[in-house]
């Protein structure tokens, strides 16, 4: 699968930039890893009902994400918890 681009919701965006150095590379590796492959990250408990909300879970964060499919697909990054 060749990997897809990720948006993220404003706000995520900001509490990343605001983490500290080491856990903000360390959200971005594992962003990388899911825009890589979005599958690699376990399906989110609360959104059972849709294979497609996937949480990445870091020493620093919980991130969820979603995969949207189609001839522009991306992951939209829509929550964190820090």
């Amino acid at each position: 699968m060749t990997a897809v681009p990720a948006r993220f919701a404003a706000n995520v965006g900001q509490t990343i930039r605001d983490l500290p150095a080491p856990e903000r590379q360390e959200v971005h590796e594992a962003v990388l890893q899911a825009c890589e492959d979005p599958w690699s990250w376990p399906q989110a408990d609360k959104y059972e009902m849709d294979e497609l909300v996937r949480v990445i879970t870091t020493s620093a964060a919980i991130v969820h994400y979603v995969i949207i499919p189609g001839p522009d697909a991306h992951l939209w990054v829509f929550t964190i918890t820090v």
